[in-house]
């Protein structure tokens, strides 16, 4: 038997300072992420941190950089 594992959808994202970034996934959990994680991320400024879209509902791109982040790299299940 194949089991297949699926991860939750990225439902939102929220920037509560420059150093924190919250993730709301669609199964009610949120997870807290330490930008010190993303430094790409932690240097846009808040304009440029709202300018992103949720790709796939799995993935996280910026406008203003070139990189493409993954839910898994974003709830630390990979190294980012």
């Amino acid at each position: 038997m194949n089991t297949v594992l699926t991860y939750p959808s990225i439902k939102a994202v929220e920037f509560i300072n420059s150093s924190i970034m919250f993730v709301h996934l669609d199964n009610d959990r949120t997870f807290i992420v330490p930008l010190e994680k993303f430094p790409a991320i932690q240097k846009l400024s808040a304009d440029e941190k709202y300018a992103f879209e949720i790709i796939d509902d799995q993935n996280l791109s910026f406008l203003s950089i070139d990189e493409i982040y993954s839910i898994k790299e974003l709830i630390g299940l990979s190294a980012p």
